[in-house]
């Protein structure tokens, strides 16, 4: 009977290491993932930035409407993440702009918006934060009639 006891007691150590192992392997991979989801390789970044990029340099009133609604369907994909959202503003953007910590209000990207008309010209400039290298700012300038 005391063999028996000492048999079951060896048993439960047993599992309870494999338990023990398990949990800790399952904690790793969790903190693996979200790591991993938090620094992007170029190839990401160029990707993430490739749908705002083809309206870089000088766009009609309707192609900048287009890029703005693009902006504001973007920022509903990452609602809970700030970091990850893009302003819009009136005028050039700065080289370098950190990513926000407070979510981009849709309110202030139809305040420029609504300034856009389709029979100007703009010029759309973006600014990139310093350290992931996406972008974080859309500037839109209108263009004057002596080509400024």
């Amino acid at each position: 009977m005391e063999n028996a006891s000492k048999a079951l007691i060896i048993a439960g150590a047993i599992l309870l290491s494999i338990l023990i192992i398990g949990l800790g392997m399952f904690i790793y991979q969790q903190a693996a993932d979200v790591t991993d989801s938090a620094n992007m390789d170029a190839q990401q970044v160029q990707a993430y930035n490739a749908e705002f990029l083809s309206y870089e340099g000088t766009q009609r009133g309707s192609a900048v409407a287009t890029l703005i609604n693009n902006v504001l369907s973007h920022n509903n994909l990452y609602v809970d993440d700030p970091s990850r959202q893009i302003s819009v503003i009136s005028g050039a953007a700065p080289e370098n702009f950190d990513a926000p910590t407070d979510p981009v209000t849709r309110a202030s990207i139809n305040e420029v918006k609504d300034t856009v008309r389709s029979g100007y010209t703009y010029t759309v400039t973006f600014a990139t934060d310093s350290q992931s290298g996406l972008i974080t700012q859309v500037g839109i300038q209108r263009k004057t009639s002596s080509g400024n």
